[in-house]
């Protein structure tokens, strides 16, 4: 048996942008991050704190990819819509848990903004913030996706948000209005990013 390795928090995105029951692809990749460190042993548990529109599609992926891990392997609570409700949801789950290693994993431009979020919650207590960008670097045959990201239109979508969310005002009021709209929030930032997408802005 595997001595206790870190738990490692998968931030979560949005559902595929074609409509197709299974995480778009900026989820894909964290997902695939997340299965590699835990099939070399660098960590015990997966959590996903999404709620289940979005948690649902990413839980059955991973268990595809890690051929049925054991239940307890991949823990799930899922209820949240923002960053920093998953990152508080993760704090209460190792407060009840005990666990004592713990990572996050996300998408290279939302990473400034998880780490804020870990300051604010943890008050730097050790957590680190990876992003699945170099958690699959190390792996050559990751090489081909990794060189298509930036060319996404989810990725600059993502990376058009985080710019809007750092605007002094703007940004403050969208981040302050987000946890108030539960599952409207999916389907608003949805929306806003297929008309980035479909360049209808």
């Amino acid at each position: 048996m595997r001595s206790e390795r870190s738990v490692a928090l998968l931030h979560s995105y949005l559902s595929d942008r074609e409509g197709r029951d299974r995480p778009d692809r900026l989820s894909r990749v964290g997902i695939l991050s997340a299965a590699e460190l835990y099939r070399h042993g660098a960590i015990d548990k997966i959590c996903i704190t999404v709620e289940p529109q979005l948690s649902n599609p990413q839980v059955r992926r991973l268990k595809i990819l890690l051929n049925n891990p054991p239940e307890e392997d991949i823990v799930v609570d899922a209820k949240t819509v923002t960053t920093g409700e998953e990152i508080r949801t993760f704090r209460k789950l190792a407060e009840e848990n005990k666990w004592n290693s713990l990572i996050t994993i996300g998408n290279h431009a939302h990473l400034p903004r998880i780490k804020r979020e870990i300051k604010k919650t943890f008050k730097n207590d050790g957590v680190e913030a990876r992003s699945s960008r170099e958690i699959l670097s190390r792996y050559p045959r990751y090489s081909s996706i990794l060189s298509e990201t930036e060319d996404w239109p989810e990725q600059r979508s993502l990376a058009l948000q985080e710019r809007i969310l750092k605007l002094p005002i703007l940004g403050s009021l969208v981040l302050k209005m987000a946890p108030h709209l539960s599952r409207l929030k999916v389907s608003l930032q949805t929306w806003g990013f297929r008309q980035i997408e479909n360049k209808k802005f």
